[in-house]
């Protein structure tokens, strides 16, 4: 925790002093104070501390698990991670052994040349979705999900997570996506129900047993009679308040700029004849376009 704030001080470009034993003070300027206190705070020496009997004797702001300092600094945290980016270099991976290995995938008759090769990058999508699974009782769970934003695929094997560096790349050198981000929301959403669904889905069978039970309860207090609009109202709230629902919402993301390696070539069939042709390999998915 104590690391968190001051690496939150730090990326502002601000150093806190320790004026006493446990009690430190930083100057904090109008814009920093209205993101943490809202739109009517000024820019003050913010004085705080991580004891309470610190806090107390020197009027300094307590930061502890629940304080409403520390969650002021989180909220600010978490708004400025919605939507980050990172990349993985192209040096994390031996260039010779992918061209032996694309190479080595043309067939056995045909010979290859390389005209020109360049380095580029394709775009992922890392979502993390907060679902919400609600029946008679609501239950929660976060799950990550990485969409390919060429293919618009849920990748479905481990993300070498460990090779990122924080930060974008050029501009010039990432390919055009060709799968919206609002349809990459929507593939993971997918992705995420057949998951559910594959697994233990009791509470939705439980929340429509007791749904139909309650119907026939009102069905019978109104006589049989479901023409009328107060009928349809209460079923309504029934439905509401009983059936279940499965709800997804996206917490945060970040595009991650992947390596292409890009083979401008000419292929040589057994005939002798030539034709030029453009290989593409990701390395990370493992895959390889031809054109």
């Amino acid at each position: 925790m104590k690391q968190l704030v001051f690496d939150f001080f730090k990326l502002c470009n601000l150093e806190p002093v320790e004026i006493r034993k446990g009690v430190w003070q930083v100057q904090a300027d109008d814009a920093l104070m209205k993101e943490l206190d809202g739109w009517r705070a000024q820019g003050r020496l913010l004085q705080f501390t991580f004891e309470q009997a610190l806090a107390e004797a020197y009027g300094a702001d307590l930061i502890c698990p629940g304080s409403y300092r520390l969650n002021s600094i989180l909220q600010v945290v978490r708004k400025q991670g919605t939507l980050s980016q990172a990349h993985i270099p192209h040096h994390f991976f031996h260039e010779p052994s992918i061209r032996k290995k694309v190479f080595g995938g043309l067939g056995v008759y045909e010979r290859a040349y390389v005209v020109n090769s360049s380095l580029h990058y394709s775009q992922y999508l890392l979502l993390d979705i907060l679902v919400e699974a609600r029946g008679l009782q609501k239950k929660e769970s976060i799950h990550t999900v990485i969409v390919n934003l060429s293919s618009g695929k849920v990748i479905k094997f481990s993300f070498p997570g460990h090779l990122l560096k924080a930060g974008a790349v050029s501009k010039d050198a990432v390919r055009k996506r060709k799968c919206s981000l609002k349809q990459a929301f929507a593939n993971a959403s997918s992705h995420l129900s057949d998951l559910l669904i594959q697994g233990n889905h009791t509470w939705a069978h439980e929340a429509q047993v007791k749904l139909a039970s309650e119907e026939d309860k009102l069905c019978e207090f109104f006589g049989g009679q479901k023409d009328s609009a107060e009928f349809a109202t209460k079923k309504q709230e029934l439905q509401r308040r009983l059936g279940p629902i499965l709800r997804m919402d996206a917490l945060r993301a970040a595009l991650l700029f992947i390596p292409l390696f890009h083979y401008r070539l000419v292929v040589v069939d057994p005939s002798g004849n030539e034709k030029t042709k453009s290989l593409t390999y990701d390395p990370v998915g493992n895959m390889q376009e031809l054109d």
